[in-house]
């Protein structure tokens, strides 16, 4: 990885990070998130995986406006990406 590309990848993790705190705080059935990404081919590539409740993923995927926070937060480090990017998934608690 190059330098360049660990300070993209640090500025991704702290914003990341703001929207996962408050993901935490407001949105029930919230677990996590993360994010995968190929420098080569960014910012295309970068895809943010957020995990929900099962019981909660369907209603997650209707009416959070994790997607624009997500997409805000980026958007001020100067990274734009789609929606598509974005995914959520179901995550088991044990």
């Amino acid at each position: 990885m190059r330098k360049s590309d660990k300070k993209l990848d640090n500025a991704i993790r702290l914003h990341l990070t703001e929207v996962c705190d408050y993901a935490l705080e407001h949105t029930q059935g919230f677990l996590w998130l993360t994010h995968t990404v190929d420098y080569k081919r960014f910012p295309s590539s970068l895809n943010v995986r957020c995990a929900f409740q099962p019981e909660f993923l369907a209603e997650a995927i209707q009416n959070t406006p994790l997607n624009s926070l997500i997409q805000d937060q980026l958007r001020s480090a100067g990274i734009d990406i789609q929606a598509k990017q974005i995914c959520y998934t179901p995550e088991a608690i044990n």
